[in-house]
């Protein structure tokens, strides 16, 4: 029984548990660190308390019966309220209305209909019920790293509200693969998450031929080359105002886009704002389109908008004009070139991003410049994109080339 200062300056409270305890606790020490060391102290003194009573009684009653709240009552009650505030996970950031309603979807979805009428102690005493479910669920669900968490994260919770005496689950969940998840991966490599640059310019050409001859018109054919020129996300084009845009500077910034279907303004994938430069030929588009789009606006009776115009709109079928684009704008738009040109390949919004990253990569940009344009968080997450073995250059050998030039310089300078 101890309570030890640690490198961090936070303090480990150890306490052993008697031998005719362990079975009733499940474990053979309490092991817990503290933020000071009276805490400790005072967390001490209560397992000490604890032994006792369950020597004494010949079981944990208390966390026996707070245990015995079910899942769902559980994940309703305690955890959810907890996770609004961003207090479950290891960030404390509070989730948008976006994350919010994905998280309550998968339990809706998925944890409730597995777990819900089980009882705490139910689960965290029988492992293998927890493992073998999410084990099946794997085989079908793809995003089983996510339920993981959130498994994970209620019964920490619960650990640390005194509902369960050890969140014995985190150790199981690493045996829980991802299946559907690598099942889908190779049906993207097979099928080709990216177009060729062949591909690409196939599309571009066509999408062009067709603006040409009337049958795409002039806002259509800006959104597609601005979606793809810039590598940016569908909701993130459709949330783009002329505000953000200075043709002047030749940036564009990106802090918004649209949630929920197309219905909700907020803010980008990682809350991030990248002011990204735009090339000429995508500046002259712009230009043009924003002096039409004002001249169109005027028949309607917009004489001056305003300074958060959207820079596409369109009138949705109840009539309402320039309003934001719908979530499958784009994607009626591609599927409408593809009917008349049928020799194009399969295209969908997300893979002109795909595209872009796989080309600027394959001719040489680096993984790091490619993943910071896409405003991704980490690489793992830029290698998805890139449909494309990595391509090393000649840097290393020339280090090494000249390591040996110097390496004979030297040599023949101890030579007689």
């Amino acid at each position: 029984m101890a309570v030890t200062e640690t490198k961090y300056g936070t303090y480990l409270v150890e306490v052993p548990y008697p031998k005719a305890v362990q079975p009733i606790l499940g474990k053979r020490r309490f092991r817990k660190t503290v933020p000071t060391e009276a805490e400790g102290y005072r967390l001490q003194s209560e397992i000490s308390n604890k032994i006792q009573k369950v020597l004494e009684t010949g079981t944990d009653l208390a966390l026996s019966r707070r245990g015995a709240i079910s899942f769902k009552a559980f994940y309703q009650q305690e955890w959810l309220p907890i996770y609004e505030d961003g207090g479950s996970g290891r960030t404390t950031q509070i989730p948008s209305k976006a994350t919010l309603r994905g998280t309550k979807d998968i339990f809706r979805l998925h944890l409730l209909p597995l777990f819900g009428r089980y009882s705490l102690n139910e689960l965290n005493n029988n492992t293998d019920l927890v493992l073998n479910e999410l084990a099946f669920l794997s085989k079908t669900y793809a995003n089983i790293k996510t339920v993981k968490s959130y498994v994970n994260q209620l019964f920490d919770v619960a650990e640390g509200r005194r509902f369960i005496e050890h969140n014995r689950v985190s150790s199981v969940l690493r045996m829980v693969g991802d299946p559907k998840k690598q099942q889908l991966r190779k049906e993207r490599v097979a099928e080709g998450q990216a177009l060729t640059k062949a591909q690409t310019v196939q599309w571009l050409d066509a999408a062009k031929a067709d603006f040409q001859d009337g049958k795409l018109i002039e806002k259509d054919y800006v959104l597609i080359v601005l979606t793809l020129y810039m590598g940016l996300r569908k909701s993130e084009v459709y949330a783009a105002q002329w505000q953000q845009v200075s043709l002047t500077n030749r940036e564009i910034e990106v802090n918004q886009s649209f949630t929920n279907r197309g219905t909700e303004l907020g803010p980008t994938k990682g809350r991030k704002v990248t002011i990204f430069k735009v090339p000429d030929v995508l500046v002259d588009l712009l230009a043009t389109w924003k002096e039409h789009q004002a001249n169109e606006l005027a028949t309607i009776g917009v004489t001056k908008p305003a300074g958060d115009q959207f820079v596409f709109t369109y009138t949705d079928n109840r009539g309402h004009v320039n309003h934001a684009l719908h979530p499958d704008y784009l994607n009626y738009r591609l599927n409408s070139i593809a009917k008349r040109h049928p020799e194009l390949p399969h295209l969908w919004p997300h893979k002109l991003r795909h595209t872009f990253a796989t080309v600027a990569h394959q001719e040489g940009v680096a993984k790091q410049a490619v993943s910071d344009h896409l405003t991704h968080s980490n690489l793992e997450t830029t290698d998805v994109y890139l449909n494309a073995p990595e391509r090393v250059g000649l840097e290393a050998w020339e280090g090494f080339a000249a390591g040996l030039a110097e390496g004979r310089q030297q040599l023949e300078q101890k030579l007689p």
